[in-house]
C-alpha cells in the first residue's frame, strides 16, 4: 500500500502512525521475544517497502539502503540512520543492516549500470563508483567470495559487465580498443581479473591482414644468422633443456618442425584484434611479429635494434610452445643469440638443467659473454645476453 502525503499535516499524521507500528514492534518483539525465523519473516515482508524514517533527510528508506556505519561512498543513493534513533532495535528488525556487505556493493553498482544504461557517469558518481569496487574488493576477502562478472569502471567512464571489459596490460594496443572495452585505470587489475574480465595481453588473439617483406639488409643478415641457430640440432635440445629446467619434466612435444623453420623481416605487419572466439575488437593495426604456421616462417618486424629483433622472435617462437611456454624470455634468447656449437657450454653457465641421461658435469668455460642494450656486431662463438630487453 502507498500513501500519498502532500501536506506537513499528512506527513505529521503518517508519521504518528508509522511511530505507532514502530512502538508495537518494539514492544512486541524487541522488549518481548523473538525468535529467529520469526525475525526472517518480518524481514522479508518489509524489504521491498520504505519503512524506515530518516529524520535528517525527511524520507522513508528500503531497509537495505540504510545502515548503522556512515556510508558516504553511496552518496545520496543510500543512508545513514544511527544507533542514537529511539527506535534503532525496531530499524534493525526491520532489516537495517550495520555496515555494507559484498551484496550491498554489488547492489549500488547494477543500480547505476542501469540507470546510465552505456553513458558517462557523472563525476561523483564515477568517485562514488571507484571507491565502492575498491570496497568490494576487500569485502570480498573478508567473506571469502568473489563476485562474477559485477559491472566494472571503463575508461570511457561507462559500466559495463567485467566480463566486457579488457584489463589494459598491452599498451601498444590500447589506442586502437574502443574505450568503453578497456578497464579504467584506478580500478585494481587483479579484482577485474577475479570478476572476468580478460587480458588485453594473453587473452586477444592477432590474425594478420598484411605482412610486407624488408629489404633492410641489417636485418636480413640478423635474421639469417638466427635461422641458422634455430634450425640446429644444439637449439632444439636447448629448447628442451629450458622447458625441462622450468616444469621438471620432458616436454612431450613435437619441436622436429623448428629444425626447417625460417625467419624473416617485415617492413610492415597488420593485424585485426579478436577476442572471444570470433569477437573482433580492433583492425589492421600495426604487429611486431606474426608466425606463418603453414610455411613455418617467423616474420618479425624489422628494426634498427638487434635486440628488439631478437626479442620479438623469442616471442614468437615462445608463443609456438603452447602450454610448455617458458617464463624466463632471456636463457631462450640468449641460446637464439649464440652459434650452436656454444648453447650446451653457455646453458651451463647460466645454471640450466641437463636433461635426464645427459648428466655429464656442469662446466662454465671461458665464453665472453657481452652485456649490451645497443647493437651486436658479428657473432664469432661468442654469445650476448641483452638484458634490458626481457
Amino acid at each position: 500500500m502507498t500513501v500519498e502525503i502532500t501536506t506537513p499535516d499528512d506527513l505529521n499524521a503518517h508519521l504518528q502512525s508509522v511511530k505507532a507500528i514502530y512502538k508495537y514492534l518494539d514492544d512486541t518483539f524487541i522488549k518481548g521475544s523473538i525468535s529467529s525465523e520469526q525475525r526472517q519473516q518480518i524481514q522479508k515482508r518489509f524489504a521491498h517497502r520504505q519503512c524506515l524514517w530518516d529524520e535528517s533527510r525527511g524520507k522513508f528508506w528500503l531497509p537495505k539502503y540504510a545502515f548503522l556505519d556512515d556510508v558516504p561512498f553511496f552518496g545520496n543513493r543510500r543512508t545513514t540512520i544511527a544507533v542514537s534513533n529511539p527506535f534503532s532495535e525496531v530499524y534493525q528488525l526491520l532489516g537495517q543492516g550495520i555496515s555494507p556487505v559484498v551484496q550491498d556493493y554489488l547492489d549500488f553498482l547494477e543500480e547505476l549500470a542501469a540507470e546510465y544504461s552505456n553513458t558517462p557517469l557523472n563525476e561523483a558518481d564515477k568517485n562514488y563508483v571507484i571507491e565502492v569496487i575498491g570496497r568490494l574488493e576487500s569485502q570480498q576477502s573478508l567473506e571469502g567470495c568473489t563476485v562474477q562478472n559485477p559491472p566494472i569502471l571503463t575508461a570511457n567512464i561507462t559500466l559495463a559487465p567485467a566480463c566486457q571489459v579488457l584489463i589494459p596490460d598491452a599498451p601498444w594496443r590500447q589506442d586502437y580498443i574502443d574505450p568503453n572495452q578497456i578497464l579504467h585505470h584506478q580500478i585494481s587489475p587483479k579484482f577485474a581479473k577475479a570478476a572476468g574480465s580478460l587480458s588485453l595481453l594473453k587473452d586477444v588473439i592477432e590474425r594478420p591482414t598484411t605482412v610486407k617483406n624488408a629489404l633492410n639488409a641489417k636485418s636480413n643478415d640478423w635474421c639469417r644468422e638466427w635461422q641458422n641457430t634455430l634450425n640446429s640440432p644444439e637449439f632444439i635440445s636447448g629448447l628442451k633443456r629450458l622447458i625441462f629446467h622450468e616444469r621438471d619434466s620432458e616436454p612431450i612435444l613435437d619441436i622436429i618442425w623448428i629444425a626447417k623453420a625460417k625467419v624473416s623481416p617485415a617492413s610492415q605487419i597488420h593485424v585485426d584484434l579478436f577476442w572471444k572466439g570470433e569477437t573482433q575488437i580492433a583492425a589492421s593495426i600495426p604487429g611486431t611479429q606474426y608466425f606463418d604456421e603453414l610455411n613455418k616462417i617467423f616474420h618479425i618486424i624489422s628494426s634498427s635494434s638487434r635486440y628488439i629483433m631478437l626479442c620479438y622472435l623469442a616471442e614468437s617462437i615462445n608463443a609456438r610452445l603452447g602450454e610448455y611456454a617458458v617464463q624466463n624470455l632471456l636463457p631462450l634468447a640468449s641460446i637464439l643469440d649464440a652459434e650452436p656449437n656454444n648453447i650446451n657450454a653457455l646453458l651451463n653457465e647460466l645454471r640450466i638443467r641437463s636433461l635426464p641421461g645427459d648428466l655429464s658435469p656442469v662446466t662454465a668455460p671461458n665464453l665472453e659473454i657481452t652485456f649490451s642494450a645497443g647493437e651486436k656486431g658479428d657473432r664469432k662463438g661468442d654469445s650476448s645476453i641483452y638484458w634490458g630487453a626481457f
